[in-house]
């Protein structure tokens, strides 16, 4: 999957940390101090770090997952970043959609009975309804929260252009761009069409996201890559991490490489925590921000509230940006 890495030598910190701190609550103190270090410094000024709210799929604790619901919720919570993954209709539309496939957390399979695809899995021949087999007026029609609770049966899939509507000058966007291998082989480029709707909107510039900067994650390298080709420096660009990756991401040579192309890590917390904390020094170390995600049924840490515990890695862990799903519970200092 991964060739041999030449990470570049000439990336400093300037490149990746003044262009993320210009998008992280725009704390000038912290970009000024910053401006001219180098990795090598950074360890002396561990204690300038920012405090980011990311809200994983709106206020996504008690209510759906990435839905016009919990995104409208989130917003009025304040968070710095307002996280979705993207997908892509067969008519190129993006949505605020995690899955590949709709049946998991839709009623696809009942509107649509015949529109599956079957593919292999473990020898097995199983019926799938994949998002790009389906129009945005089509997807439209599904129900989008019973997954979740009856009551929220009325609820749907929700365009990532809703989206950036709901957000523009009150909150960041944090959008994951997905499966560029999948959409690579049915003829779609995710992340030109991810870019080009920010570019529609006029959020491809720096001056364009006073208001909504934008941040753009992805497990995908390429993704990022093409993302850097597309737009420059224009976007903070954040690797995802976790421990299923074919290449190790968070050990020292790894994270140099991410520090080449991107602007910071995202691992899952576990990877992070101790006793491997030194990860996140040595993440800094090397030029990147520090955002975890999590999973749900481990956050927060026994004997820690959500919001204790988010004190906790930040403060102690000094982890710059938090994944989380109650942004109304996020420490603000």
């Amino acid at each position: 999957m991964l060739e041999s890495y030449q990470p570049d030598s000439a990336f400093t910190y300037l490149g990746a940390t003044d262009l993320l701190q210009l998008q992280l609550n725009s704390k000038v103190i912290v970009s000024v101090a910053l401006l001219f270090l180098t990795p090598a410094c950074l360890a002396q000024f561990d204690d300038l770090y920012d405090r980011v709210s990311i809200a994983h799929g709106g206020a996504s604790q008690h209510l759906p997952f990435s839905s016009l619901t919990a995104f409208e919720a989130a917003v009025e919570m304040r968070p710095d970043y307002i996280e979705t993954d993207v997908q892509i209709t067969s008519d190129g539309v993006l949505i605020c959609f995690h899955d590949l496939v709709l049946e998991r957390r839709t009623n696809v399979e009942k509107l649509f009975p015949d529109r599956y695809t079957e593919v292999d899995v473990d020898g097995d021949n199983t019926k799938t309804w994949y998002v790009n087999d389906f129009t945005l007026a089509e997807i439209k029609t599904l129900d989008y929260g019973s997954w979740f609770s009856p009551e929220y049966a009325a609820e749907r899939i929700v365009s990532f252009q809703e989206l950036i509507d709901l957000v523009r000058g009150k909150v960041g966007l944090y959008p994951e761009s997905k499966d560029p291998d999948f959409y690579h082989a049915r003829g779609m480029d995710i992340d030109e069409a991810l870019h080009d709707l920010f570019v529609s909107n006029g959020l491809s510039t720096l001056e364009g996201q006073k208001g909504t900067p934008i941040v753009i994650q992805s497990f995908h390298e390429s993704s990022l890559k093409r993302l850097r080709e597309l737009n420059g420096d224009n976007y903070a660009l954040i690797q995802l991490v976790w421990e299923g990756q074919d290449y190790d991401y968070m050990s020292d040579a790894g994270l140099e490489h991410i520090a080449s192309y991107a602007d910071g890590v995202a691992p899952i917390l576990r990877m992070v925590i101790p006793p491997n904390a030194q990860r996140i020094t040595a993440a800094h170390e090397a030029g990147l921000w520090v955002h975890i995600w999590h999973a749900e049924a481990n956050f927060p840490a026994p004997g820690y509230t959500a919001k204790s515990y988010m004190s906790y890695l930040m403060d102690v862990l000094h982890i710059d940006g938090i994944m989380n799903h109650e942004p109304d519970q996020f420490p603000l200092q």
